[in-house]
């Protein structure tokens, strides 16, 4: 039954705020679920111990954390989850799909002041390398417009015009850009049209 895959895949959602990575992750799991894949979707910051303290920051500001601190946060959380979940998913040969991965880690806290470069060396230690990135570009601003109540620190259009760059500087051959400033339907099209290429040869032949 289904389509059984002879190693896990992981495929990551990244982008500034109201870029619409939360959408197309249900969409696209729920494509792939009925494409027969055998699909697993985590989100970061996680809702463990770590992902908890992140939230608080995101809600009730930063309270004097150093830029440090808030990525020690970020760097507990992340190793948790790929200890917890994300590497036994891809040991079970899952599809794995990541709300916001480590590049997120590299763009936001990297514009607080940290070197992208040592951000991503200290993740990439400890954290799978994805086999796909869709990084869905759009405007601080239209991504400031998309989110309701959007109030804290980590929303406001300088600051993520900031992380907009440090994305923007990001060039790997497994990133994918997609202009996020269109209809979720368009982009999921456009997805739809990726990842198959990227999945197929992991496949398990029959």
């Amino acid at each position: 039954m289904g389509k059984p895959l002879r190693k896990g895949v992981l495929i990551a959602f990244e982008g500034i705020d109201g870029a619409g990575k939360t959408s197309q992750v249900g969409l696209v799991s729920e494509w792939l679920r009925k494409s027969g894949y055998d699909v697993i979707a985590f989100k970061e910051p996680t809702k463990g111990v770590w992902g908890q303290k992140i939230r608080e920051i995101a809600h009730y500001g930063r309270k004097g954390m150093s830029p440090q601190d808030e990525l020690d946060l970020f760097i507990r959380d992340r190793k948790e989850n790929v200890e917890q979940n994300i590497r036994p998913a891809l040991e079970q040969c899952k599809l794995v799909l990541l709300d916001r991965y480590y590049f997120s880690t590299v763009a936001y806290q990297g514009a607080l002041g940290i070197d992208p470069g040592e951000i991503r060396q200290l993740n990439e230690e400890f954290a799978p390398r994805p086999d796909l990135v869709i990084l869905l570009d759009v405007s601080p601003r239209l991504g400031l417009s998309r989110i309701i109540n959007g109030r804290d620190q980590f929303e406001k259009e300088e600051y993520l015009a900031k992380v907009q760059k440090i994305f923007t500087e990001l060039e790997q051959p497994y990133i994918r850009r997609l202009d996020g400033s269109r209809s979720k339907e368009d982009v999921f099209k456009d997805i739809q049209n990726i990842i198959p290429d990227i999945v197929k040869p992991f496949e398990r032949p029959t």
